[in-house]
């Protein structure tokens, strides 16, 4: 064997040694690609069945802010983007046969030992806000609610807002005549609307209308029931968007409802609202 062909040999031989190591080098990439892919998957699976599981036991963790007093409306906002407090959607629909049209709401729901925190964010097609005054039938108009019941209660409070920061509370035990708050303590409780404060009829427009609501509940609204710390506390309760007389009437909730017609005073069907 001459000498040229010798080195012929020895670069064909350590191509195929590359071309071999290339191959091994590629498999294992594919190899840790794939159970990188897997690992991944599995890690969605997890949070997906986390997400799943709270939301069929019927929970809602209420994170505690810190605060050095009292809070204002004008507040509420701020403080949830602040502190990262979650955004939840209203998703179930329990009578989407006969009242099939979903507005898109999200609320988010934190408190200070002291108080209950709601910012609300709703879009939809029409609004109306014609209750008057603090009292009236904020339910017909595009109104926004939580409903909650102190632990060992048989006492549930609803407190509605309309969109024009109108409001209602009111407690006492379900079947009863419940009592309306006293318009000292409606006053108490604080709310802001992007849409204003004064009452306007039905509107409805192509574009539909976007119009966020903050609302401050302090524990005296739980008129009933001596609560003077929510901290640490598991109360009871649901959250809701309606509107009654509205071009396109609608009736959403946070945790399921189980009933043949539309009926938010259901204390059986409340979810628990864990406070930190």
């Amino acid at each position: 064997m001459t000498k040229r062909s010798e080195i012929r040999g020895a670069r064909v031989r350590g191509f195929e040694v590359a071309m071999l190591l290339a191959v091994a080098l590629m498999m294992c990439f594919s190899a840790y690609a794939q159970q990188t892919w897997f690992d991944n998957e599995n890690t969605n699976h997890q949070i997906a069945d986390t997400i799943m599981k709270s939301t069929e036991e019927g929970t809602l963790d209420v994170r505690k802010i810190a605060v050095s007093g009292p809070i204002a409306a004008e507040q509420v906002a701020s403080l949830m983007e602040d502190n990262a407090i979650e955004w939840h959607r209203l998703e179930q629909a329990p009578w989407a046969d006969r009242f099939p049209y979903r507005p898109q709401v999200q609320f988010a729901i934190a408190h200070t030992g002291s108080e209950i925190l709601v910012a609300w964010d709703v879009e939809e097609q029409c609004v109306r806000a014609e209750a008057e005054a603090d009292g009236g039938r904020v339910w017909q108009d595009s109104c926004c609610e939580l409903f909650v019941q102190p632990a060992g209660s048989d006492n549930y409070y609803n407190i509605e807002c309309n969109c024009a920061g109108k409001l209602l509370v009111q407690g006492g035990v379900v079947g009863t005549e419940r009592p309306l708050g006293d318009a000292e303590l409606m006053a108490k409780v604080k709310r802001l609307s992007s849409l204003g404060s004064n009452p306007f009829p039905l509107e409805q427009r192509a574009e539909g209308y976007h119009w966020q609501l903050s609302v401050v509940v302090p524990v005296e609204a739980l008129f009933f029931d001596r609560v003077t710390d929510l901290s640490g506390q598991r109360l009871c309760g649901n959250l809701y968007k309606c509107g009654d007389l509205l071009a396109q009437p609608h009736y959403l909730s946070f945790f399921p409802i189980d009933l043949p017609k539309p009926a938010f005073h259901c204390p059986q069907f409340f979810g628990t609202l864990v406070f930190e």
